[in-house]
């Protein structure tokens, strides 16, 4: 199920990057047009995107690695909300000093990490299903 999320996710942030960085930034800061996003930002997202679009469409090993480091990420962001809108404020934006997120913002961003983590939960879980089938009909 995750990889019909990620599958088209990833394919819209490779056709898209620059709207969905508009969309995230109105949602996301109080004054989005004060934030200068580093020039490289860009093209890393259309890059992103291509790698969840292709890992999304072969599936198995790749996939299954790509939603473990997802979880793992989703964990961090998860525990540490306000320290990961820290990190990625100084390494997107050009004057992070002047970058400031939206009230209930870090609560989101909470979620949407707890989200990750079960999302790679339930792909992990699916796998092993999966292998535990392949075994007991190859016996």
């Amino acid at each position: 199920m995750s990889r019909l999320l990620f599958g088209p996710l990833g394919l819209a942030i490779a056709l898209a990057p620059e709207p969905i960085l508009e969309a995230f930034e109105s949602v996301a800061l109080e004054e989005p047009e004060e934030a200068s996003a580093k020039p490289w930002i860009v093209p890393a997202m259309r890059a992103e995107g291509v790698g969840y679009a292709l890992v999304s469409l072969v599936g198995g090993r790749p996939y299954s690695g790509l939603m473990t480091l997802v979880g793992a990420v989703g964990a961090i962001v998860a525990a540490f909300p306000r320290q990961y809108l820290a990190f990625g404020t100084e390494l997107a934006y050009e004057d992070p000093e002047t970058v400031e997120w939206r009230d209930g913002f870090v609560t989101a961003v909470r979620i949407i990490g707890a989200v990750l983590v079960v999302l790679a939960i339930r792909t992990r879980l699916s796998r092993d299903e999966a292998e535990a089938a392949d075994e007991s009909g190859e016996q």
